[in-house]
């Protein structure tokens, strides 16, 4: 079976690598970037063949999607523009992560080395764990949420439709962050934080620019 990878930075690589982890052997990876030259990576975990439109070119029966992509708008972008092809997207996870019983991942999601996700999760398509993340029990991710190396949810969180948490960020049981909001690196949610804008600090809040709060449909960040 022939994996795409699409985007080939840092993090497409970090989840090529997990995904030969969890399959063994030598599995043929491609990587389509639109901002990487064409050529071998220096991972040596293969090559990049040219930028997105070049992926349909290799959509054969045998191929899988496998998301390279983390930031949420990005993600959500890069599907819409892929979805015609028809093919299946890749759920990738790295097997130093903990994935306890009664958990779901989405379609296209990833979860990385030393990841933990314990009891009754339910994470959402193309939904990203990076490394060192903890999801505790009946956390409910919807579809398009990253969190970013070494991220915390408590129990009982809800986190909205492409959510973005920064580098251990945290969030307290029983809140919910809304749709699209992004949460800072090392801020801590302590109540539940209405979607479309950026929060920073403990206790989490939002971002002002202007005397208003910074919203993500405005073009920020």
């Amino acid at each position: 079976m022939t994996h795409l990878v699409i985007g080939a930075a840092g993090h497409a690589q970090e989840v090529a690598w997990s995904l030969r982890a969890m399959l063994g052997g030598d599995p043929e990876l491609l990587f389509f970037d639109d901002r990487v030259a064409p050529g071998p990576l220096a991972s040596g975990l293969g090559s990049v063949v040219g930028p997105l439109d070049r992926v349909a070119a290799y959509a054969r029966t045998n191929a899988r999607l496998v998301l390279g992509i983390a930031l949420p708008r990005l993600k959500a972008s890069v599907v819409a523009q892929l979805a015609p092809l028809g093919l299946p997207w890749a759920t990738v996870v790295h097997p130093t992560a903990t994935i306890g019983p009664n958990v779901e991942l989405g379609d296209g999601s990833y979860v990385a080395a030393g990841a933990i996700v314990t009891v009754n999760v339910r994470a959402g398509r193309f939904t990203t764990i990076n490394m060192h993340c903890q999801a505790a029990h009946d956390a409910v991710l919807a579809d398009l949420v990253t969190l970013h190396p070494g991220a915390r949810l408590a129990g009982g969180v809800t986190i909205g439709e492409g959510v973005e948490l920064g580098t251990a960020a945290v969030v307290l049981p029983g809140a919910t962050i809304g749709p699209w909001a992004v949460l800072g690196a090392g801020a801590i949610a302590l109540r539940s934080l209405p979607g479309g804008r950026t929060y920073v600090g403990v206790p989490a809040r939002p971002v002002r620019q202007r005397g208003r709060a910074v919203r993500l449909d405005q073009g920020a960040a």
